[in-house]
């Protein structure tokens, strides 16, 4: 088994990047906020902002992948808590256990496809329809935001019942 020191010098940076990925998070739904009020303002006087849906569209996204590395670390998901009473301390415990191994199977996997899916956007010079900006960046984004999520959970594996942050 891996010492403390050692887990705990190798997730600093981790559960840092997680912490200002929460703060990109927070203020791509602070951009989306200004962006619709400002738009839904000037519509009034029969203006508008070119490409609001486009940039709420982009700071939805941003909201959204940036998010679940913080929320994957305080333990924010839903447990489905009945079905793991049924089970002793130690069938909880494995089956919790086989459950984090999945996902981080699942999130290697997503992690993986997104960046060669951001490969072929960048590739195809793909933009979004009215504001031109490229999408290539925003799968890769999401891949790094599963590679958080991948090693939060590998936290979690490696030190169960533990929140990687307090929220």
């Amino acid at each position: 088994m891996m010492s403390k020191p050692f887990v705990e010098s190798f997730f600093s940076p981790v559960r840092k990047t997680v912490l200002l990925f929460a703060i990109i998070a927070g203020l791509a739904v602070f951009g989306m906020i200004v962006v619709t009020v400002i738009d839904v303002i000037l519509r009034i006087f029969r203006m508008g902002i070119p490409g609001a849906y486009d940039i709420v569209q982009l700071c939805s996204l941003i909201a959204i992948s940036c998010a679940l590395p913080y929320v994957t670390a305080v333990k924010g998901h839903i447990a489905i808590e009945f079905f793991y009473h049924r089970f002793s301390k130690k069938g909880r415990f494995l089956l919790d256990s086989f459950f984090r191994i999945l996902s981080m199977l699942l999130f290697a996997l997503l992690s993986y496809r997104t960046i060669l899916y951001g490969l072929q956007l960048h590739a195809s010079g793909q933009v979004m329809p009215t504001i031109n900006i490229p999408v290539f960046w925003m799968p890769w984004l999401i891949s790094l935001s599963c590679m958080l999520v991948f090693l939060t959970i590998l936290y979690h594996l490696l030190n169960p019942g533990k929140e990687m942050i307090k929220p």
